[in-house]
């Protein structure tokens, strides 16, 4: 029997979540996973999540997304991007041409829609992992390769033990001296949601306003909490008084994203607020703290609170015009 390559099926899933967990164990989802992070993704398109079939038995899948209903602004400049978020084929069927031919029929409907350049696997709406782990799947870096992929660049995870977390002297002494200059790091409240928007839609990536508007309609819904996020704001009179000028927050043992405005970098506050932040989660009990997606310039500032690299992937890109 000829395998058949097809959009995806509600009947589909159970036997794509069991191959994608046995394939790419270190990324495993669950039900709830791939339906939040896939299914219900605003841009989800049931036409570019393949999957293979032989028979009864899943052969492979592969998972993508476009800006199908929403823009993705500086994430897609020009509305001809397109992802590879996940993708498995079965042992039994690899080296036989199956992903390539899978592949091939995504890469036909993609360009169909007008899309010219395909990545992997940095969807910021729903990615898994940043790209692909350099160390556990250098097969599928290979393949990827000899698809005429090429790697742009290699972030990198961080994990931090936070059971013996303390704020240092020198941290304190650097807070000190932000106040003295009319800069304050403390707990966001719900006063500052207008003057944090116009911060964030000014100097940070679309994606990541777009994390800080879901958090804060969780907000008041009671599901997040206002001491989740951290601000540093001008205290100054007379010199932008009560301005956002950087922030910072967790979600559980998720810590990031955080940023700091090009004028008032250089000044220690992202140590500020990277330290108080780590001292709220710890308060709330949470003994770790992990960054999914960093890169070598920031990990030399988490490094310093006890972050260590855990796994380093590779970002890859292809044409396909």
């Amino acid at each position: 029997m000829e395998i058949s390559i097809t959009p995806v099926s509600y009947f589909d899933l159970d036997s794509v979540i069991k191959l994608w967990n046995r394939v790419n164990p270190l990324d495993a989802v669950t039900a709830d996973l791939l339906e939040t992070r896939v299914l219900l993704d605003e841009n989800f398109d049931e036409n570019t999540f393949l999957v293979a079939r032989d028979g009864n038995r899943m052969a492979g899948f592969v998972v993508s997304a476009y800006a199908r209903r929403v823009p993705l602004g500086d994430h897609d400049p020009k509305g001809d991007r397109c992802w590879i978020t996940a993708f498995g084929i079965d042992e039994v069927y690899r080296g036989k041409g199956l992903a390539t031919r899978m592949f091939s029929t995504l890469f036909d409907k993609l360009r169909a829609l007008g899309k010219k350049e395909c990545f992997i696997a940095t969807y910021a709406p729903g990615y898994f992992v940043p790209g692909i782990d350099v160390k556990e799947y250098p097969p599928a870096i290979s393949f990827l390769g000899k698809e005429g992929f090429e790697e742009t660049y290699r972030p990198l995870s961080m994990d931090a033990p936070l059971a013996l977390f303390k704020v240092t002297r020198e941290l304190e002494v650097k807070e000190q001296r932000l106040i003295e200059s009319g800069i304050k790091v403390r707990a966001y409240s719900r006063q500052d949601l207008l003057p944090f928007m116009k911060f964030l839609e000014a100097n940070m990536p679309a994606d990541w306003v777009r994390v800080s508007r879901a958090n804060l309609r969780d907000l008041t819904r009671g599901i997040f909490k206002p001491d989740q996020i951290f601000l540093a704001v001008c205290d100054k009179p007379g010199a932008g008084e009560g301005e956002v000028i950087g922030y910072c927050q967790f979600e559980e043992a998720h810590f990031g994203p955080f940023g700091v405005t090009d004028k008032y970098q250089g000044k220690g506050i992202g140590t500020v607020l990277l330290g108080r932040t780590l001292e709220r989660m710890r308060s709330k009990g949470l003994h770790n703290a992990y960054v999914l997606w960093t890169d070598d310039t920031a990990a030399k500032v988490y490094s310093k609170f006890g972050f260590k690299e855990t796994r380093r992937f590779a970002v890859m890109r292809k044409s396909i015009a």
